[in-house]
């Protein structure tokens, strides 16, 4: 049977990327969480999806132009419901606190605009809570993941892609040979381009696959067949469902 991993938290019953979210996730016995980490412009690791506060927050602008402080200020709850009024945006560290004991935490790397210790940081962050075991670090960046292994050769990593020309390129090169040029433990795709041969070659290689973002039973149970590692899900609580049926 897959992982299921609650994709920003369970982010249809609470604010993505929100520890009501990820709490919403432990509740539901997910096996595990993805999210978002960017850096604050004074260095402390921060969680959200987007660049900007815009779309999930009464503020707007860079993360990055924000002391961690400052973006605490912000309320990242009322957009999704009057009910999470003055729900904050977390640090990773505040995440991790409420997440540590799952099976796996899928971290995801906003790739910098500019080069800053985002990559590095997070890394240290994992090594600190003693979750090496069951953090793995993706990112749509292959630099992002080259610069992972290259800070901690132990840490899991995992490359993300969609139908875009880079991801056109990782797939006309081959998956498997792309992740493994990477020295990457896993491939995260779109579940539109992941195929039942491609897992097969990917396992054959030792590696991990792991998609997202699955929501829907034809895709939960066709992937479970195809022997995916992990389900990437808005609806968590729903693939369990689906799967404790099957």
């Amino acid at each position: 049977m897959p992982l299921v991993l609650a994709h920003r938290g369970a982010n249809k019953r609470a604010p993505q990327n929100t520890i009501p979210a990820f709490k919403k996730a432990v509740e539901f016995n997910a096996d595990g969480i993805e999210t978002d980490v960017h850096l604050s412009k004074d260095g402390e690791i921060v969680i959200c999806h987007n660049y900007t506060i815009d779309a999930t927050s009464n503020g707007k602008g860079l993360i990055s132009d924000y002391a961690c402080e400052e973006l605490k200020k912000f309320d990242f709850g009322s957009y999704f419901s009057e009910d999470f009024r003055g729900v904050t945006l977390p640090t990773l560290s505040q995440c991790l606190d409420v997440v540590k004991n799952m099976k796996l935490i899928n971290i995801e790397i906003k790739a910098p605009k500019q080069k800053n210790d985002l990559v590095k940081r997070t890394v240290e962050m994992v090594n600190k809570y003693g979750l090496n075991d069951s953090v793995i670090i993706s990112c749509f960046n292959p630099e992002c993941i080259r610069e992972s292994k290259e800070t901690d050769p132990s840490i899991r990593t995992g490359l993300l892609y969609e139908n875009d020309d880079l991801g056109k390129e990782i797939m006309s090169f081959g998956v498997e040979k792309y992740c493994a040029q990477l020295n990457a433990n896993a491939a995260h795709p779109d579940r539109e381009l992941i195929t039942e041969d491609e897992v097969k070659r990917l396992h054959a290689m030792n590696m991990t696959v792991n998609v997202w973002t699955v929501n829907e039973k034809e895709d939960i149970l066709k992937l479970t067949e195809w022997g995916v590692d992990s389900l990437i899900s808005d609806v968590p609580d729903y693939v369990i469902s689906v799967l404790n049926e099957r």
